[in-house]
C-alpha cells in the first residue's frame, strides 16, 4: 500500500486520464482573473466559469494537481496531525457530464482497488438531505446504512470558493486511524472533532450557483468537483503519524530541526514549531515565486503574517537569528521534482533574498513587541493589577507575531495571567475582518441574461480593427447606471458576436467607444464605458445615449473604439514591455514583474527589487527605452504553444492564465513576452518615453510611473520652461543653475546656523533671568513660563539649564513650535520623590488632550493646540504647588 508522493500524483492522473479526463495545467496560486479570492484555495477555482456559464465548456471532464493556500485554520497548524495552510489537491471534474454515481464508483475503486486501502477503514459521509448519495454508498457500493454518516451543512455542503459561484452537497471519505487515536468515546464517528477519523477526499456535487447575496439557483452545468489532499493521502499510505512526517514534508522539517537544538526539538513546543515552520516555508516559497512580496495589505499581508509567524516559532526550536531563507533550497529540491513546479528552480535565489530581507526586518519588529510587553507590565504594576489585557495580547500576536502561548509564558514569569476571553474577542473580530477583506469587490451586480440572437460570440478582432460594421448583440442584461451618468440613464451589459473592444486584462484598461445603429436596428445608441471578461464571454457595459433597454434590438450596429484612448494605451503598453526588458538587462533576470497598469494617460510598472534606483540608474533605463524607440523597431506577434514560447525565451507572468495557444509580443533582439494586449506596429510610434517617478510600494517591491508620446513631450517642455524661469530668477544661465542653487543652499545653511546660535543664546538669557526671579521670589524656586524656543531640542537644553541652576527647584517651560504646543518639565535633584517630571508635564497638557513622558528628572509633552498655552502653564503651576506643599516649611524647620 505504501506509495511516494510523486507516485501518488502520477497514479491519480493516469487513473482518470484512462477514464476520459484530460490532464489540464493547474492554475496559479495567485488567481488574478478571479476577484473573489486572495489565493487559489481549491482545484475547482479555475473551472468556476465552466459550471456557471450557459455556454458549453471547452472540456467535459478534467483531472488536475492543484497547489492551494488556505488561511482559515492557520492557528491549528502544528497542533493537529492534519492541518496545513499550503497543500496540493488531486482533483477530477465533470462539467455537465457524469454525476454522483460515477464519482462515487471511481472514488471507491481508486482507493480500494488501485491504492489497496482496506475497505473496512474507509467511512463516507453525506449531506443530511442527500438521499441519492446515501443510497449510492449504502446500496450501490454495498456499505450498508450503518457505515454511511449523515452530517449537516457545516461539514457536507461545500462552497462556494470566494463567496459566490458553484456550490453543492458533498460526500467525504474518512480514514479510520483506529481506536487508539482520538477521543476514545464509543459514539466517535466521522464528523467528530478528534483525530481518529481523517477526512482525505471530498466529492463535491455542484448543483447551485450562489450569488453574493447568498441566493442559490440551479447551475446551468451541474457536475463533479473532487479534491483529495496529497499530503493526507501520503500520510495514510506511508503510515506516518502526521502530514509533516510523509516523504514530501519530512526532509523540510528535518532541515529546520538541524538549525536548532535537539533538546528544544524534543519538547512539545519544539515539535509544534517544526511543523509550523515546515508548512509556512512551503507557502512562502510558492507565493514569493509567483511574485507576491510581504506588505501590509492583501496577499502581501498574508505572506508577511506567515513569514513572521514562522520566524517567531524558530525560537521555540532553539534557532538563533534569521533562518528561513536557508530552508528555501530544501523546499525547492522537494517540490521541483514534479514537472509543474520546475519553475521553482529559476526563482530560488530571488525567493531566498525576499524572505531574508523580510525576516531581518522582523527582528526589529520583535524587539518592538518586547518593548510593548514591558510597557504594559509596567502600567499594570503601577495600577497593582495582575491580568494582562486580552486586546494587548492579541496586538502582540497580530502586529508583532507573538504566539499567545509565548505571551502567557512571559506573563506567568511576572506573576500575571492573560485575559483570554478578551484575546478571543479581538481574535474573532480580526477573523471577521479577514473574511471580508479576502473577498475583493467585484463589479456592480446585474440582472439575468436574455438572448437576442444565437450563435458564436465574443470573437475579439480589435488588434487591427478599431471599428466593425454589422455586429449583433447576442445576450443582454440590465445593470444600474454608472455613478454620475448623464440624466440618470439606464445601462446594460451585453455580448457581441464580434467585437473590437479590448476587455480589461493583463494590466491594460478596457476600451471605451460607441455602439451605433445601422439601417434596420432602430435608433438606440450606446456609449461603451467598460469591457471585461466573464468566463469566455467579453462583456460590454453600455450607457444609453439614445433610446433605452425596451427599444434595444439585436442589430446590426457599428462598433467603434475610441481612438483617442486606444492609441496612447497601445503606446504605453509597448513602452511597458520595453521598460521591463530594460530593467532586466540592467539588474538581471531575477527581477520580476509584480503588477502593471496600462492606461491612456500613463503606465505603471511594479517589479521586485530590494533597493531604490539611483538617479543614474533611472536615466540609464530611460535612455535604453528611448534608444529602442528611436531605432523604430518592428513590434511582431507570434502564436505558439506555451512550451514553444518559453523555449524561445518568452517571459510568462505568474498569475496570468494561458491557454493551449499563446500570443507572443516581440521586439526583435530586445523583448519577448506572452501578452494578449494591444500594441503599436513599430516602436517609433511611441515617440518619447519619460519616467516620472520611482518609489517603493512594499518591502522588496518598487514602482515606476511613466508617460509617453505627446504627454511625455509636454512634461519635458514644462520642465524646460521651469528651468528657464529659475535661471531668470537667480540671474544665471541653465548651465550655471546647479552651481548657483548649491551656493544659495550654502548661504541658507550658514544663515540658519547663525540664527539658531542667536536663538539659543537669547533663550539662555531669557531662562537665566527667569531663574534669578524664581530664586528671589519662590521657595522652592519654580520657573513656569512661555519661552521663545525654535525647536524641542532647544527647549530640552533650557530645561537642562534649570536643573543645573536650581538643584532644589524645577521648571515647566512651554513654546509654540510650528503651530503646535511643546512642553518640557525639569526637576532638580533636591526635589527627587516630591515632584515627577513626567506626571507634571502630562498633567499640564491634559486640558488640551496632550500626551507626554520621559524620565523622573526631565519629561517632554505636546499637543496640537498651542492657542491655550497660558492655561497649560497655569495648570502646571497649580500642579507644582500642590505637590510641593510643605517642602519649604520642612526645609526651614530642618
Amino acid at each position: 500500500m505504501r506509495k511516494t508522493s510523486d507516485e501518488l500524483r502520477r497514479i491519480f492522473l493516469e487513473y482518470f486520464k484512462d477514464r476520459g479526463h484530460p490532464h489540464l495545467p493547474q492554475a496559479p496560486l495567485v488567481p488574478l482573473d478571479d476577484p473573489t479570492l486572495l489565493f487559489t484555495s481549491a482545484g475547482m477555482v479555475q473551472f468556476k466559469p465552466y459550471f456557471s456559464s450557459p455556454d458549453p465548456p471547452p472540456h467535459k471532464r478534467a483531472v488536475t494537481v492543484q497547489r492551494c493556500l488556505r488561511l482559515t485554520d492557520v492557528e491549528n497548524v502544528g497542533l493537529t496531525v492534519r492541518h496545513a495552510t499550503f497543500f496540493e489537491m488531486l482533483g477530477n471534474f465533470s462539467f455537465g457530464d457524469y454525476f454522483k454515481k460515477e464519482a462515487i464508483e471511481w472514488a471507491w475503486e481508486f482507493t480500494t482497488g488501485v491504492l489497496g486501502m482496506p475497505p473496512e477503514r474507509l467511512h463516507p459521509s453525506v449531506y443530511r438531505d442527500d438521499q441519492e448519495a446515501f443510497d449510492l454508498w449504502a446500496k450501490h457500493i454495498g456499505l450498508g446504512a450503518k457505515r454511511v454518516v449523515r452530517l449537516g451543512e457545516k461539514d457536507n455542503f461545500w462552497g462556494p470558493a470566494g463567496g459566490s459561484g458553484a456550490c453543492g452537497p458533498c460526500s467525504e471519505i474518512y480514514w479510520d486511524q483506529g481506536p487508539g487515536v482520538g477521543c476514545g468515546r464509543p459514539e466517535c464517528a466521522p464528523g467528530c472533532d478528534c483525530e481518529r477519523y481523517l477526512e482525505f477526499w471530498n466529492l463535491v456535487f455542484p448543483e447551485f450557483d450562489q450569488a453574493p447575496s447568498g441566493e442559490r439557483k440551479p447551475l446551468p452545468n451541474r457536475g463533479i468537483d473532487t479534491g483529495m489532499g496529497l499530503e493526507r493521502l501520503a500520510m495514510i499510505l506511508q503510515q506516518a503519524p502526521s502530514v509533516y512526517e510523509n516523504d514530501l514534508l519530512l526532509p523540510i522539517g528535518d532541515a529546520a530541526r538541524r538549525l536548532g537544538s535537539p533538546k528544544a526539538a524534543a519538547t512539545d513546543r519544539g515539535r509544534r514549531a517544526a511543523r509550523v515552520i515546515t508548512d509556512h516555508i512551503r507557502a512562502l516559497v510558492f507565493t514569493c515565486a509567483e511574485g507576491v512580496r510581504p506588505s501590509n495589505e492583501g496577499r502581501g499581508y498574508v505572506v508577511r503574517r506567515l513569514l513572521r509567524r514562522a520566524a517567531r516559532f524558530g525560537r521555540d526550536l532553539g534557532i538563533e537569528g534569521a533562518f528561513l531563507s536557508r530552508l528555501v533550497p530544501v523546499v525547492v529540491s522537494q517540490m521541483s521534482r514534479y514537472e509543474e513546479y520546475e519553475y521553482l528552480k529559476r526563482e530560488e535565489s530571488a525567493v531566498a533574498a525576499a524572505i531574508l530581507e523580510e525576516e531581518s526586518r522582523f527582528a526589529r519588529t520583535l524587539e518592538q513587541g518586547v518593548a510593548r510587553f514591558e510597557e504594559t507590565v509596567a502600567t499594570l504594576g503601577k495600577k497593582k493589577q495582575t491580568v494582562f489585557p486580552g486586546p494587548v495580547a492579541f496586538q502582540l500576536y497580530d502586529t508583532y507575531g507573538f504566539p499567545i502561548d509565548l505571551t502567557v509564558e512571559m506573563a506567568a514569569e511576572r506573576g500575571l495571567t492573560v485575559d483570554m476571553p478578551g484575546y478571543e474577542v479581538a481574535m474573532n473580530e480580526q477573523r471577521d475582518r479577514a473574511r471580508k477583506e479576502a473577498r475583493f469587490e467585484a463589479r456592480h451586480g446585474a440582472g439575468e441574461w436574455r438572448s437576442l440572437t444565437s450563435g458564436s460570440h465574443s470573437e475579439f478582432v480589435g488588434y487591427d480593427r478599431w471599428g466593425v460594421d454589422g455586429v449583433e448583440i447576442r445576450d443582454v442584461r440590465d445593470v444600474p447606471a454608472s455613478e454620475g451618468a448623464a440624466g440618470g440613464a439606464t445601462a446594460v451589459e451585453f455580448t457581441l458576436d464580434v467585437t473590437p473592444f479590448y476587455a480589461e486584462s493583463g494590466g491594460q484598461v478596457a476600451d471605451t467607444g460607441m455602439i451605433e445603429p445601422m439601417p434596420g436596428a432602430g435608433r438606440t445608441r450606446l456609449r461603451v464605458v467598460d469591457v471585461y471578461r466573464d468566463g469566455d464571454r467579453i462583456v460590454h457595459r453600455g450607457e444609453f445615449m439614445e433610446g433605452g433597454a425596451e427599444k434595444l434590438t439585436a442589430g446590426p450596429y457599428r462598433a467603434t473604439v475610441d481612438a483617442a484612448e486606444r492609441a496612447p494605451t497601445q503606446r504605453n503598453h509597448t513602452a511597458t514591455h520595453l521598460l521591463h526588458a530594460a530593467l532586466r538587462q540592467r539588474f538581471g533576470a531575477q527581477l520580476k514583474q509584480a503588477g502593471s497598469l496600462v492606461a491612456p494617460d500613463r503606465l505603471r510598472f511594479d517589479f521586485t527589487h530590494t533597493k531604490a534606483l539611483t538617479p543614474e540608474e533611472v536615466r540609464a533605463i530611460e535612455s535604453m527605452v528611448n534608444e529602442k524607440i528611436l531605432e523604430d523597431l518592428p513590434v511582431e506577434t507570434e502564436w505558439s504553444s506555451l512550451k514553444e514560447a518559453q523555449e524561445k525565451g518568452a517571459m510568462a507572468l505568474f498569475g496570468e492564465k494561458y491557454g493551449e495557444r499563446v500570443r507572443q509580443v516581440i521586439v526583435p533582439g530586445f523583448s519577448r513576452e506572452l501578452c494578449g494586449g494591444c500594441h503599436v506596429r513599430r516602436t517609433g510610434e511611441i515617440g518619447y518615453f519619460r519616467i516620472e517617478s520611482e518609489a517603493a510600494i512594499a518591502s522588496g517591491t518598487r514602482r515606476i510611473e511613466a508617460v509617453t508620446g505627446a504627454l511625455a513631450y509636454r512634461h519635458a517642455e514644462e520642465d524646460r520652461a521651469l528651468l528657464r524661469e529659475l535661471g531668470a530668477r537667480v540671474g544665471v544661465g541653465r548651465d550655471q543653475l546647479l552651481h548657483r542653487v548649491a551656493a544659495l543652499q550654502e548661504e541658507i545653511r550658514l544663515l540658519r546656523t547663525e540664527h539658531a546660535k542667536q536663538s539659543r543664546e537669547g533663550l539662555k538669557s531669557q531662562v537665566e533671568r527667569l531663574i534669578e526671579a524664581a530664586l528671589r521670589s519662590e521657595d522652592p524656586p519654580i520657573v513656569v513660563a512661555e519661552v521663545g524656543a525654535q525647536g524641542v531640542e532647544e527647549l530640552r537644553e533650557a530645561g537642562d539649564l534649570i536643573r543645573q541652576k536650581l538643584p532644589q527647584g524645577g521648571g515647566l517651560l512651554a513654546a509654540a513650535i510650528e503651530g503646535k504646543l511643546s512642553v518640557v518639565a525639569s526637576v532638580g535633584s533636591g526635589l527627587k520623590g516630591a515632584l515627577s517630571a513626567p506626571d507634571w508635564a502630562k498633567d499640564a497638557v491634559s486640558i488640551v488632550d496632550g500626551k507626554g513622558g520621559g524620565k523622573p528628572e526631565q519629561a517632554v509633552a505636546g499637543a496640537r493646540d498651542a492657542s491655550r498655552i497660558q492655561e497649560v502653564l497655569e495648570r502646571g503651576r497649580a500642579f507644582a504647588r500642590d505637590r510641593l506643599k510643605g517642602s519649604a516649611a520642612a526645609r526651614r524647620s530642618g
